[in-house]
């Protein structure tokens, strides 16, 4: 496997290389040097090589440099599948594939050239996505097999490469047996929340076209809550200030993420969770946002964005309301609904729960993961 990370906190790239060891593969992730992390180890019963880039410091020429890098320890690694997670994997990984003869799958975490432009300038941004489009058009359609995370993202690939059947292996969570509650109130930074205050919860990156700064808008039209977001990025200190001038400074606060492991029994402390991302780009509008099957699994009520393949899962299991996140009037509306009524809040978390327990879980994934590499080895 390629992951164009230091691979720290991928937990798609850790469930699948698990998934795949437990059904006899041996599985070799190799990934981006890191800070102060080794060369070789080994995570999730995975052998874990980290290259770092090299070559002069030119635009385009230490790229092109750290491909061949990338794609020359693949190919020294002579295995029998190769697996690209993303497009920015895709170059290395068929490279080495050309080379040794052997299939390589495809694995879309996001639609690529669908993503956000955000910081980066418009002449970069354009250059990027001419390169990707002729990425993907020479190398997606030559995949052995191509898997993705959401409906419409396999329905996109399929229809834009003319693929006869693009793999559903959605990111979902692996719901501990048991909850330990932790309270949310509890986490360094957390320190002024009240204790008798409800708690409205968002997981993730602080970053633009997220819907974050139409939920921090929010809080003015709900009656009595704080908002959490637990999470970092750049947005981090614009939202607190946005707060400030909205009216709900003292109503909104930042805590730093927890580890992936924890995030569960942290986020069950909370009383609703909130998927606020709003179709700034079409890989959002495409989306099926982890935190949406977190907060079911912590037994959460959820507000979501009103999106028809998160809209299937949110209505279809009963286990919270969607709005339009682009009015943050909707959400706030839709936080208090749920708070206002503590006994319907509850039932909806209890069927969000056993809706995860029952079907979407990482155990339904991994049979789909499974049934693509039987498809490719056979």
């Amino acid at each position: 496997m390629l992951v164009r990370n230091a691979y720290t906190h991928d937990t798609r790239v850790e469930k699948e290389a698990r998934t795949l060891t437990g059904a006899g593969y041996r599985v070799t992730i190799v990934a981006d040097a890191g800070d102060r992390l080794p060369d070789r180890e080994t995570r999730s019963e995975a052998d874990v090589i980290r290259v770092a880039r090299g070559g002069p410091r030119v635009p385009g020429v230490r790229f092109v440099v750290h491909q061949a890098s990338l794609a020359r320890v693949l190919r020294d690694l002579r295995p029998d599948i190769l697996h690209a997670h993303d497009s920015n994997a895709l170059v290395p990984v068929a490279l080495a594939a050309r080379a040794l003869r052997v299939p390589y799958v495809y694995d879309a975490h996001d639609l690529w050239l669908g993503r956000p432009r955000r910081e980066r300038s418009r002449v970069y941004f354009a250059l990027n996505q001419l390169y990707y489009t002729l990425v993907e058009r020479l190398l997606v359609p030559r995949a052995a097999a191509t898997l993705t995370v959401s409906p419409p993202i396999a329905q996109h690939l399929a229809r834009r490469y003319g693929l006869p059947d693009v793999a559903l292996v959605p990111n979902y969570p692996e719901p501990p047996a048991t909850i330990g509650v932790r309270d949310i109130r509890a986490l360094p930074g957390a320190e002024g929340l009240d204790a008798s205050t409800p708690v409205v919860l968002y997981v993730g990156g602080l970053m633009g076209g997220r819907g974050l700064e139409q939920l921090v808008d929010a809080m003015a039209h709900v009656e009595r809550a704080d908002l959490v977001l637990l999470g970092d990025g750049v947005l981090a200190d614009p939202l607190q200030q946005r707060a400030a001038r909205t009216g709900v400074a003292g109503r909104v606060h930042v805590v730093p993420p927890v580890p992936p492991g924890d995030l569960v029994d942290v986020a069950a402390s909370a009383h609703v969770g909130v998927s606020p991302i709003v179709p700034s780009c079409l890989n959002y509008r495409y989306s099926l946002p982890n935190k949406l099957f977190q907060y079911m699994a912590a037994g959460v009520p959820v507000v979501a964005s009103d999106f028809p393949q998160v809209r299937e899962i949110v209505e279809g299991a009963g286990c919270g309301l969607v709005v339009d996140t682009r009015h943050p009037a909707e959400i706030g509306g839709a936080i208090d609904r749920i708070l206002a009524d503590p006994e319907a809040a509850r039932a909806m978390g209890e069927r969000g729960r056993r809706a995860v327990e029952e079907r979407f879980n990482w155990s339904t994934a991994a049979r789909a993961l499974i049934d693509v590499y039987a498809r490719v080895t056979r």
